[in-house]
């Protein structure tokens, strides 16, 4: 018992020699800075844009991110100058987050309608922790506003396969155009179509699906300084691209006289919408051919029933998708063949 206590004292001993780190205070341990801050202007609107931080300052874990708070300041647009920006910023929204973290790490948009023109506005954005402890300020932006540009008139669009043209006509006073799109039942989204700003009326879209229904609209962007803003928009009634490519035609055609009837055989295609193929027969002499089979078979095979012994035949076969349009290949090579059996 005596030499268990005496143990258990050296181990204290040792165990309190060791340095110990001076204790962090909590006011210190707070959010890592926003660094990804961005404005665009939106149909007469300013979005901020910006992704919250998953750690704090000293590299830990943020899980107690709880709100956040967006300063401006503002002065006046003096020629291509900003007198007064900077000298003061002020909290122009307030917003709580949810408490279990899933805010952290997350892309925030946020919208601004109530904006002057011949104004200049910077931006900045702070993260609280549940203890009231802010981040350092976000990377300030810098926005400069007037009044936006009319929406463009006369929008002409023209669907194809698999894309859609866009014409309108020029706007007035304007530096630039973007196109926006969304489907029947979706509103617009924040981001246009185009990664950069439009210097022509003109637009073509070649990330759209067949047999699916869109609708676009067009705004135009006046420059000011270094901000594109703006004005509303013109939309389209909806439009739809259509397939207007049919499948290849099939190929290794060949027919067997069977006691049932001419069966046929042919190579399967490829054609990932691909629906079936229609099988034509005529007699040797006639002009033109006909169809055998009045929906598409989904198989390489067919059986004629209707031969006669003795007649010779001439068949092709063509292949069919699976679009509004049921777009048919051009006929196979022919095979020719005499029923005997």
């Amino acid at each position: 018992m005596r030499f268990t206590i005496l143990l258990s004292l050296i181990l204290v001993l040792i165990m309190g020699c060791g340095r110990k780190a001076p204790p962090v205070p909590w006011s210190t341990v707070v959010p890592k800075r926003i660094v990804d801050l961005e404005a665009k202007s939106r149909e007469e609107r300013l979005l901020l844009e910006w992704t919250f931080p998953k750690e704090n300052t000293d590299k830990s874990v943020l899980i107690d991110l709880t709100e956040f708070k967006v300063l401006r300041s503002e002065g006046d647009l003096i020629g291509d100058q900003c007198r007064g920006c900077g000298e003061k910023f002020n909290v122009v929204f307030e917003g709580k987050l949810d408490p279990k973290g899933e805010d952290r790490g997350k892309r925030m948009s946020l919208l601004f309608e109530t904006l002057e023109a011949r104004k200049v506005y910077v931006f900045q954005v702070i993260t609280l922790n549940r203890r009231g402890h802010p981040s350092s300020p976000s990377n300030p932006v810098t926005v400069f506003w007037d009044y936006p540009p009319p929406a463009p008139r006369a929008l002409r669009v023209e669907s194809g396969d698999k894309r859609v043209d866009l014409q309108w006509d020029s706007v007035f006073n304007a530096t630039g155009y973007n196109v926006y799109r969304r489907g029947e039942d979706d509103p617009f989204p924040l981001q246009p179509l185009n990664r950069e700003v439009l210097t022509i009326p003109q637009f073509t879209d070649l990330s759209v699906e067949n047999e699916k229904r869109y609708i676009y609209a067009v705004r135009a962007t006046k420059r000011v300084v270094k901000t594109d803003i703006e004005g509303r928009g013109l939309s389209s009634l909806p439009v739809m691209p259509i397939d207007l490519i049919p499948p290849a035609a099939p190929v290794g055609l060949v027919a067997f006289s069977l006691r049932q009837g001419m069966e046929l055989n042919w190579r399967k295609n490829q054609e990932p919408d691909l629906l079936g193929y229609y099988v034509y027969r005529r007699k040797v002499g006639e002009r033109d051919f006909s169809r055998l089979n009045p929906t598409p078979l989904t198989k390489e095979i067919y059986l004629d029933l209707s031969v006669q012994i003795g007649e010779e035949y001439e068949y092709v076969v063509t292949a069919v998708d699976n679009s509004v349009r049921k777009n048919e290949s051009p006929f196979s090579e022919e095979v020719r063949v005499k029923y005997i059996y």
